[in-house]
């Protein structure tokens, strides 16, 4: 299987727009250009541990959303067929143009794209795999309705949680730590019968709490690669010290307008899935290497 990236660099004149988060919403404006060099050295740093990263440039600075591929969709394999992409269904308007970029995107790899339907569906940012069970969340975005219209495209076991505020997508209430057979979970922002099932369906003793706190400061919204978190420098020392402890190691990247000013971590500047050799293209222009020649040839 290959680990591939979708992402999108930030503009030459990125700003915060929606500013809909905790951290956005009284953030100071941001630093286009040190935006794009974070950026940049993130994907290639995924691509240095043998990702593929597809990076689709934005077509609008009235865009500024897509650096947040997490929502733009989610990619599932399927055995002897094309993979599936299925299309977001964001509440924030200013982000509802997006969907048309990375659909097209999809299609141009040879992806099934395929819209939910119903409801709103913050793609990617509210669904989790572990140990063979997809993990769906609902509530403060993401609707009951969408999540389900979007649930009927997976296989096999799936586990539905509420979520609760101030987390505004499952990636900041629960983290798969598979290699470790591990998942850490703010049981603060679960809503008490979807924690039940959490403890019931995967054991007590596979659950490792974060505070609300914790994960203000992205304790559950790093990016795993095999026995390497990917984490914004901003984790808290407990975190990283907890993590390690486990048995991984522990990468930090600066991401001070992405993430410290932006809003959105490690986990949220991708698009990950897990797809089969040969059953999708990477078009050259949205290769890694010609995105990033392009960005150094702006300045």
């Amino acid at each position: 299987m290959i680990d591939l990236f979708l992402m999108s660099p930030p503009g030459r004149g990125w700003t915060l727009r929606g500013r809909s988060n905790f951290r956005s919403k009284d953030a100071p404006p941001v630093d286009a250009q040190q935006a794009r060099r974070e950026w940049l050295i993130f994907a290639r740093a995924l691509e240095s541990r043998g990702g593929v990263v597809v990076a689709l440039p934005s077509p609008s600075e009235d865009l500024t959303g897509l650096p947040y591929a997490a929502e733009g969709g989610l990619m599932l394999a399927r055995s002897g067929a094309a993979p599936l992409f299925l299309l977001p269904r964001m509440i924030s308007p200013h982000r509802r143009g997006e969907r048309e970029h990375w659909g097209q995107l999809a299609r141009r790899m040879g992806l099934e794209v395929v819209d939910p339907g119903a409801g709103i569906w913050e793609a990617q940012g509210d669904v989790a795999t572990f140990d063979g069970v997809t993990i769906v969340f609902h509530g403060v975005r993401t609707t009951r309705e969408g999540m389900e219209a979007a649930t009927r495209y997976f296989p096999g076991e799936v586990m539905r949680l509420e979520l609760l505020a101030p987390a505004f997508h499952g990636n900041m209430a629960l983290l798969p730590l598979s290699v470790v057979d591990r998942l850490l979970v703010c049981p603060e922002v679960i809503a008490p019968p979807s924690y039940a099932l959490l403890e019931k369906r995967f054991g007590r003793e596979r659950l490792v709490t974060v505070t609300k706190d914790e994960i203000r400061s992205y304790a559950t919204n790093c990016l795993p690669l095999g026995k390497e978190l990917l984490a914004p420098s901003v984790l808290p020392e407990r975190i990283r010290a907890l993590v390690e402890g486990l048995g991984m190691k522990v990468t930090s990247f600066v991401l001070s307008e992405l993430c410290e000013k932006g809003g959105g971590a490690t986990r949220c500047l991708v698009n990950h899935g897990r797809l089969e050799p040969g059953s999708f293209q990477v078009p050259e222009e949205n290769r890694l290497a010609a995105v990033a020649a392009r960005m150094e040839a702006e300045g």
